[in-house]
């Protein structure tokens, strides 16, 4: 099928790369972020040999806590997208899922790899916890540092392709919004792809790796 219309749950600079492919294939777009957020203060635990970020943003909003780096503190993250978020800013990455869609996988790997150290995991009100549930409960240190926010927006126009880039934002669209039958979903990992299914919905593909690079791939694929 060639695709007339997509939308992004996202506005996030990372997702310039899907804007310049449907520019350069003549496809409309819209990009809208169906939640907002809002910083929650904290104090930083002195336990946490590790710190592990979920997302680019559980990473910002934990920067801007005037944080103090701990002695031989190490950075991991769900996956690469998150990895190149925090390398621009000048740290280096210990540990990095290699599918941040699939978060059981990257528990399962990222709890071996952290062995008997502790883990302080920066996250929202809305965390799904999937990784830090896979920690030892005297190993895992949970701190909120920011809080997620439903803004639902109805929306005028109906749209080929629907990429979902989170179970939260999915829930705040379809809040006072429907797909229409013929409309196409994209489901940013599998948690995003549970969240849809279990509210009946469908998604045709699922990201594994949960970055913008295979989102293209799979686009290229149903455009023809």
């Amino acid at each position: 099928m060639k695709i007339k219309s997509i939308f992004l749950s996202s506005e996030s600079n990372s997702s310039l790369p899907f804007v310049s492919f449907c520019e350069e294939n003549g496809i409309s777009f819209l990009r809208k972020s169906f939640i907002s957020f809002e910083p929650v203060p904290f104090v930083l635990p002195e336990i946490g040999d590790v710190v592990f970020f979920s997302s680019p943003r559980s990473f910002d909003f934990f920067l801007s806590g005037g944080i103090n780096w701990k002695p031989g503190r190490e950075l991991a993250c769900i996956g690469e997208e998150t990895k190149k978020h925090i390398e621009a800013a000048g740290f280096s990455v210990s540990f990095v899922g290699e599918n941040a869609g699939n978060p059981e996988e990257v528990a399962a790997l990222f709890n071996q790899w952290l062995g008997t150290r502790t883990a302080l995991f920066p996250q929202s009100t809305k965390s799904n916890k999937s990784i830090e549930k896979a920690v030892p409960p005297s190993q895992r240190v949970p701190l909120l540092v920011y809080r997620t926010i439903e803004t639902p927006i109805r929306l005028t126009e109906e749209f080929s392709v629907y990429i979902f880039t989170s179970p939260s934002n999915y829930d705040s669209f379809s809040a006072i919004n429907a797909i229409p039958e013929t409309g196409m979903v994209i489901s940013w990992g599998e948690m995003t792809h549970q969240r849809i299914v279990n509210q009946g919905g469908k998604s045709e593909f699922v990201l594994r790796t949960s970055t913008y690079s295979e989102l293209l791939e799979i686009l290229k694929k149903i455009n023809g």
